[in-house]
Order: structure tokens, then sequence, then C-alpha cells
């Protein structure tokens, strides 16, 4: 699994503070604590209105003077991507592209002029997707337009466009639906969704990301942005992963145990004991 480390958002009230008063250290901090938890690339969102050239920017900046991993630069502004891209110390990927014309034109000449990764979001000029159908025809459109354009398949990351379950009840069963088709229709291509976005608006949200996360990798997901500093998140992913046959011999579920990822830590289950 793929992990991509979601905290540093803008659109969160810490982060957003942070950035505002320009308190490096704490975002820094932020970034350590993902990395050292087993994100593999993150999330840097600079979502402040009026504002986001500069502040994706300087948290590029912010990030890799703290952490050696690659960035997934999340923004709506094609300028914004296009000023921070060069500032990326390793491969970068842009989050995202879709099928919105006025989107599509403005990031693909991004992608191949800076040889990004790119995530495909399955959403197109009518908004977000209610069916599977739709869903399935936009990663279809998607995928054969940046293939036709050049990009290569193990740089696309579809997302099905994951919608809270609160607001409908088939939304959580066409995403994993849509992950398995696709992956079935574009052996090479990833599969990606921003996973904490199913919970929203419910109580004990957790619970519902970790075992959406199971039921779509059961399906082929190979790719998340999601909080790599939820412990049971993770302890799923390396379960998930051994009975899935992702994991050969069990190697690194075995690794995890014996680290002590895989339960939580003395002092939570003494308090849970409590």
């Amino acid at each position: 699994m793929f992990l991509i480390g979601e905290l540093i958002n803008s659109t969160r009230k810490r982060i957003r503070t942070a950035v505002e008063s320009h308190d490096a250290a704490y975002i820094q901090d932020v970034a350590r604590r993902q990395a050292e938890a087993g994100a593999q690339m993150l999330d840097v969102n600079g979502g402040i209105p009026g504002r986001e050239p500069e502040v994706l920017c300087w948290l590029v900046e912010t990030v890799q003077q703290a952490v050696d991993l690659p960035l997934c630069l999340d923004s709506s502004d094609p300028l914004a991507l296009r000023r921070a891209l060069p500032l990326c110390k390793q491969r970068p990927m842009i989050n995202s592209i879709n099928d919105e014309p006025e989107r599509f034109d403005a990031v693909l000449p991004l992608v191949k002029e800076f040889g990004t990764k790119v995530i495909a979001l399955c959403m197109g000029a009518a908004g977000p997707p209610s069916r599977l159908e739709d869903r399935l025809e936009t990663a279809a459109r998607l995928v054969d337009r940046l293939t036709a354009a050049g990009v290569a398949l193990d740089d696309i990351y579809v997302d099905p466009c994951v919608l809270p379950v609160s607001t409908g009840p088939d939304h959580g069963r066409f995403v994993a639906e849509a992950v398995g088709q696709i992956c079935a229709r574009y052996p090479g291509v990833h599969t990606s969704v921003g996973l904490s976005n199913v919970s929203f608006g419910l109580p004990c949200r957790k619970l519902l990301n970790e075992v959406f996360l199971v039921l779509l990798m059961s399906r082929g997901l190979d790719a998340a942005i999601a909080d790599p500093c939820d412990r049971r998140l993770m302890a799923c992913i390396f379960a998930a992963e051994a009975l899935l046959g992702r994991d050969e011999y069990c190697v690194e579920y075995l690794r995890a145990y014996r680290e002590g990822k895989l339960e939580p830590p003395p002092e939570s289950a003494a308090g849970a004991a409590r």
C-alpha cells in the first residue's frame, strides 16, 4: 500500500494557523511524525484563498527541510502548482487532474513538463459522480486521454471520488466496485482514494476509515491519502496485505509485530483498562 500522508492540509484549523503564522517548526513536526509512522509520500495543501501560490511554495520548502520524502502537491490553482513544482527535490505527484476541460487542459502540460505522477480524479464538469457508471466512464476518459498524451500507466493514480456515506447509502459500495473494475480494465494503472472523505459528518470516523480501506484493498486499491499516525489504520494495512498475498511469507507483518506496530502502545492499553 502506497500511503500518502494527509495531515499537512491548510483546510485543517491547526495547519492553517501554523501557515498563517509561518510556524515552520509545527509543520515540520507534523511532517516528521507522518514519515516516522510509515508514510511514503506527503500531501501538501496550501488552499488559503488568495495566497495559494505563496503558501504552497512555503510548505514545500518547509517540509523538505524536515523529511526526505516525495511530495504530493494538492492544489486547485495551476499557478500554485507551476511555482511549487520546480522546488520539489524528488519526483512529485499532482493532486489532481480531472475531466473538467479547463482543469485537464491546465494540469496536463504540468504533468508532462515536470514528469510528475498524477491523481486522476473521476469528476467532470457536472460535479462529483453519483453512480458507479459515472465513475467508470470518467475513469476511462481520463486514462485514455492521459496515455494518449504520453503519460505512463504506472504514473496514473485513478481516484473514483470518495463521497461521505452519510450523504448516500451507495457511495461506499460504488467506490469499491469502481476500484475493482478499473484495476481489471487497466492492468498497470494505480487506484487511489482520499480515504477520510468517506466518514465526513459521522462519529467514530477512524473506524469507518479503517474498515473502508481494507474493503478497498480487497478490490485492488494500492494507494491512499490517509492518516499514517492512526496506528490502528496502519495495523489494518499490514494485516490486509498479509491476507491478500501482497506480503510474501508475511515478512512485513512480522517486522511490524516485532516493532510493536500491531497493537496499541502500553499506555493506551493501560488507559483503556482503567
